[in-house]
């Protein structure tokens, strides 16, 4: 009887040890996650604003930004930016990782040229990351972004 009910205490720790391993690894594991991003943008003038947006794996982005500048000056209207943007990102290292991004977008509800562009990103932790791309398309413009994927 004592080896049974040693047996059976064995059992029972090991599920529980197997069970919390399975959900770490299975938090990890899910194929889309939704990004916000504080965005930074030079496209024929700084511009600030937002990014919202899916992502599929790490590996595939689809959003809609929002950027302006908030400085009116003598002007009635401000600069705005906005958007659909989408990249490809490509693992280089645990950290870091690259890929071609493209901007459908409109300048002061004027559509524009595709904006192409290639971009980096760095991994702060596992919900962080911190962006940047260069590209060209009307004008030449490059951004930086604070990535924040909520799982």
């Amino acid at each position: 009887m004592k080896k049974l009910m040693i047996i059976a205490v064995l059992l029972v720790l090991s599920n529980v040890v197997f069970s919390q391993t399975h959900y770490y690894k299975a938090k990890y594991e899910k194929p889309f996650t939704f990004q916000v991003a504080p965005t930074y943008f030079n496209y024929g003038g700084y511009l600030v604003g937002y990014q919202i947006g899916v992502n599929f794996k790490e590996v595939f982005n689809l959003s809609y930004f929002h950027t302006r500048d908030y400085d009116f000056g003598e002007r009635y209207m401000d600069d705005r930016f906005a958007g659909i943007h989408s990249s490809v990102m490509l693992p280089v290292s645990d950290k870091l990782q690259i890929g071609p991004s493209v901007r459908l977008a409109t300048y002061n509800a004027e559509f524009q040229k595709v904006f192409v562009a290639a971009e980096a990103r760095l991994a702060l932790n596992d919900s962080w990351k911190l962006g940047f791309e260069y590209g060209v398309g009307e004008k030449k413009g490059y951004g930086l972004k604070f990535i924040w994927n909520m799982y």
